[in-house]
């Protein structure tokens, strides 16, 4: 049981982490440092709460990312999966659906000019040139983040990554190197869900879509290993820090190797 003071100490820590104040020149500096050059394509993940307190908000991380790429990309999955496999699928309606990964994304999916991919599971809204083609056809794929999808086109433009504030858990991208390796732990062996989604003109409409697998992921063991091949960066904001990855591709194209070496790579207790 604690003591008074050091009560009072746990109290005073939790305190100064939930509102650790980072100002706007703070968060330009942090990716300033973070982003070499203007990347024409960036997707970010992202945890606010976790770096402490943006006294500009979330729409001015929004602004200070955008000015520092071409094509701003965020994750707005809504996992609008049938509670059971005879079940009906929740209809995913891209104008209407709330992401479920955290208030940028809800944020960001609902500003003018933003657009966002027609996926039931794993959409994602992008701003800039290269918005539209990112996004287009999403729900013409089988699988949620594999080839043809968004994340792949992605990494043919070379895209870099920011993991603002979480772990490189939450690097969709393994799951695009699983689905390219043709891994057998990608997707549940059992499941093909039945999604339903509305399309551009309004329609509601009906696909096939693999589930990933529910194996336990070994993420951020294999982001450790990346930033040890230097792969991926480390840079401190706040209380917490930013992971990036300069060149998803090149990240990509090792996984791939290590995954046709290893299948279970990404899956097994020990890498």
């Amino acid at each position: 049981m604690l003591n008074r003071q050091a009560l009072k100490g746990l109290v005073k820590k939790t305190y100064r982490r939930l509102f650790y104040r980072i100002r706007p020149r703070r968060l330009r500096s942090a990716l300033d440092e973070a982003l070499a050059g203007l990347p024409e394509v960036l997707m970010v993940h992202s945890s606010l709460a976790s770096c402490g307190h943006l006294t500009g908000g979330g729409m001015d991380l929004i602004k200070a990312l955008s000015e520092r790429c071409g094509t701003l990309v965020l994750p707005t999955h809504s996992y609008c999966y049938p509670e059971t496999q005879a079940a009906l699928a929740p209809v995913y309606d891209a104008q209407k659906t709330p992401s479920q990964v955290g208030v940028l994304t809800e944020m960001f999916r609902q500003l003018p000019g933003v657009v966002r991919s027609i996926h039931s599971t794993h959409s994602l809204a992008a701003s800039g040139p290269l918005a539209e083609w990112i996004c287009s056809g999403h729900h013409k794929n089988e699988t949620p983040c594999g080839r043809g999808t968004p994340y792949d086109k992605m990494l043919e433009k070379r895209a870099t990554v920011i993991l603002f504030g979480v772990s490189s858990l939450y690097y969709t991208l393994f799951h695009t190197a699983e689905d390219a390796a043709n891994s057998p732990f990608a997707y549940h062996p059992e499941t093909r869900d039945r999604l339903r989604f509305i399309d551009n003109e309004g329609v509601e409409r009906e696909m096939i879509g693999l589930r990933q697998s529910r194996e336990p992921y070994r993420f951020i063991e294999a982001g450790e290993e990346l930033l040890k091949l230097g792969l991926m960066r480390k840079t401190p904001l706040g209380q917490s820090s930013l992971l990036v990855i300069p060149d998803s591709l090149k990240v990509h194209e090792y996984l791939v190797s290590r995954l046709q070496e290893v299948p279970d790579f990404l899956r097994q207790r020990k890498i």
